[in-house]
């Protein structure tokens, strides 16, 4: 049998404040990642032409240093070690993205060239370094795009079908408990007229043995 004391209906009315506020949390945290994305996405979209820029002016050195001094001469001068890339981390109600990256790029080795190659290496150096922030970028939007939908699942669940579910249930409670107040009710009444009944048969008879003692 469900329950339907006062117990679980003060139950159910914590659980639907709980749920009501719970929604205006989910719904201030939507506002703020919202912007957040928001604010990514435009940063993105300016790193994004900014590689673009650093990947032509690094592509047009290139060829000139081929030109001039050969792609042995390219491959001969290049670095012995890799880049090193280091992602600085960014946060938003508690969500952890990557807010930008920063790259080492190590010298190249010397060799006998044209000042093209240098302008190349420099060239490539600056793409490299635009190539990460921009990745990171893009993977921060895409992270902050994930919990954004996530957050707007929760607060729909929760506003659309939590809350209903707990407020169907909160007038089920309230409609037995009036139910059964109006039963009570009605009990006390039906025992009180009985003991009025029977506290006035009492009298009768009273009156009446009153009466016979009387006439004899």
């Amino acid at each position: 049998m469900p329950d339907v004391g006062r117990a679980a209906r003060l139950r159910v009315q914590r659980q639907l404040a709980i749920a009501e506020h719970g929604v205006e949390l989910l719904e201030r945290k939507q506002r703020i990642v919202a912007a957040e994305h928001e604010r990514l996405l435009l940063r993105g979209d300016g790193l994004g032409l900014r590689w673009e820029r650093a990947a032509g002016d690094a592509l047009g050195w290139a060829s000139r240093a081929a030109a001039l001094d050969g792609w042995e001469t390219i491959a001969a001068a290049s670095p012995l070690t890799s880049a090193r890339v280091s992602v600085a981390p960014g946060h938003v109600m508690g969500l952890e993205f990557p807010d930008d990256a920063t790259v080492t790029v190590p010298r190249p080795r010397p060799v006998g060239a044209s000042t093209a190659l240098s302008y190349a290496a420099e060239s490539m150096a600056a793409a490299i370094a635009a190539a990460a922030s921009y990745a990171a970028s893009r993977r921060a939007a895409a992270t902050v795009a994930a919990e954004l939908t996530a957050t707007r699942t929760r607060r729909r669940a929760v506003e659309h079908r939590w809350i209903p579910q707990l407020t169907s249930e909160l007038l089920r409670i309230e409609r037995a408990l009036d139910e059964l107040e109006r039963e009570e009710n009605l009990r006390v009444r039906w025992a009180v007229g009985a003991q009025g009944g029977r506290e006035g048969g009492r009298d009768d008879a009273a009156r009446t043995e009153a009466a016979t003692a009387g006439g004899a």
